[in-house]
C-alpha cells in the first residue's frame, strides 16, 4: 500500500470504531445527521448568529430555521436576541444541549476505547509514542 492509502485506511478504521454506538445514540434521540452537525457547531461556537453559520454552511438562513426548529422544540437550542442589535438572533446551546453533546462525545469514543483495549500494554505504549510524534506539530 502506498502512504496516502496506509494513512486513508487508518482514518477509516479510526471512524469506524467511533459509529456504532455513536450513531445508534443520535437515532435514539431522534435527531437527524443535519440537526446533529448543528448541536456540535453550537457547541464549538457558541453564541453564534443564524446568519454566521448559514454563511459557515453555506446554506441559507431558513434551511438553518429547519433545523434548528425541532432542536428548540426538543429545548436543546435556544433563539436569543443580540442584546447590542434586535435584528440578529443569536443560537445557544441550552443545558439539555450541552448535556447532549457531553453524552454523544462520551459515546463518540466508547467504540475507539472498546478496540483499544484488545491492545496489549506494550501496542498502547507504541501507539501512545506515535500519536506524541503526530500531534506534536499541531
Amino acid at each position: 500500500m502506498s502512504k496516502e492509502e496506509l494513512i486513508q485506511q487508518i482514518v477509516e478504521n479510526l471512524a469506524r470504531c467511533q459509529r456504532p454506538s455513536f450513531n445508534l445514540a443520535w437515532k435514539k434521540l431522534g435527531l437527524s445527521h443535519a440537526q446533529l452537525s448543528m448541536l456540535f457547531i453550537l457547541f464549538y461556537h457558541p453564541d453564534a448568529s443564524a446568519k454566521e453559520i448559514a454563511g459557515f454552511l453555506d446554506i441559507s438562513k431558513s434551511a438553518i430555521s429547519q433545523i434548528i426548529d425541532p432542536l428548540a422544540d426538543k429545548k436543546m437550542v435556544a433563539r436569543q436576541e443580540d442584546p447590542k442589535d434586535r435584528r440578529i438572533i443569536r443560537l445557544a446551546l441550552t443545558a439539555k444541549g450541552k448535556a447532549t453533546v457531553n453524552k454523544l462525545h462520551k459515546l463518540k469514543s466508547t467504540g475507539l476505547r472498546s478496540a483499544l483495549e484488545n491492545l496489549s500494554t506494550a501496542e498502547l505504549e507504541q501507539l501512545y509514542a506515535l500519536h506524541q510524534k503526530m500531534t506534536a506539530k499541531l
